[in-house]
């Protein structure tokens, strides 16, 4: 046997196992609704997505965010349900931005850059909300919320409130219209 095919058989299987043990894994991540596993309705570059079942919000959960448990999509429904109830009048979107769960520490490093002009309104209001954070794209909501129902649910609350701003909607119309600043 060649020198070379002998040492290059072990280092093969070497690295597969080590990347089948760091990769993370969409099974890591689940879903449940009414207390029942689903699978991801999708996977991405990022993470597994599933749609809450009564509004259809997207909800994401990121390949780096830590689980308690499995995430329940009624408690993201059962939460935008009270909301819209309590705004009836509100118009929303007609994209909603979708939930992502990311780790705590990606979190942090949204907070330490500069807030996105576009949203500056919103400053006083997400430095009191260290956890939730608001891009263009969607609200980011840490991993830290998923330790506790009654801590997510705040979380959840607090995030999905933004959807009901009629300044959030100028703002991301303004993305696609943009106007010159004076």
């Amino acid at each position: 046997m060649d020198e070379r095919a002998r040492w290059s058989w072990p280092r093969l299987v070497a690295w597969v196992g080590l990347a089948v043990t760091l990769w993370p894994t969409p099974a890591a991540a689940q879903f449940t609704v009414g207390g029942r596993k689903v699978s991801p309705q999708e996977t991405n570059f990022a993470g597994v997505r599933h749609t809450s079942p009564r509004y259809g919000l997207v909800v994401q959960i990121n390949h780096d965010a830590a689980l308690a448990s499995d995430l329940e999509l009624t408690l993201v429904d059962e939460t935008f349900g009270t909301l819209l109830r309590a705004h009836e009048r509100a118009q929303l979107p007609a994209d909603l931005l979708p939930v992502v769960f990311v780790s705590d520490a990606k979190i942090a490093r949204f907070g330490e850059g500069g807030r996105r002009r576009m949203f500056r309104w919103l400053e006083l209001e997400l430095r009191q909300h260290p956890d939730v954070h608001l891009s263009p794209a969607a609200i980011f909501i840490s991993d830290e919320n998923l330790k506790d129902r009654e801590k997510l649910r705040s979380a959840l609350a607090r995030a999905l409130s933004f959807l009901f701003d009629r300044r959030l909607r100028e703002a991301l119309g303004a993305i696609e219209r943009p106007t010159p600043d004076k």
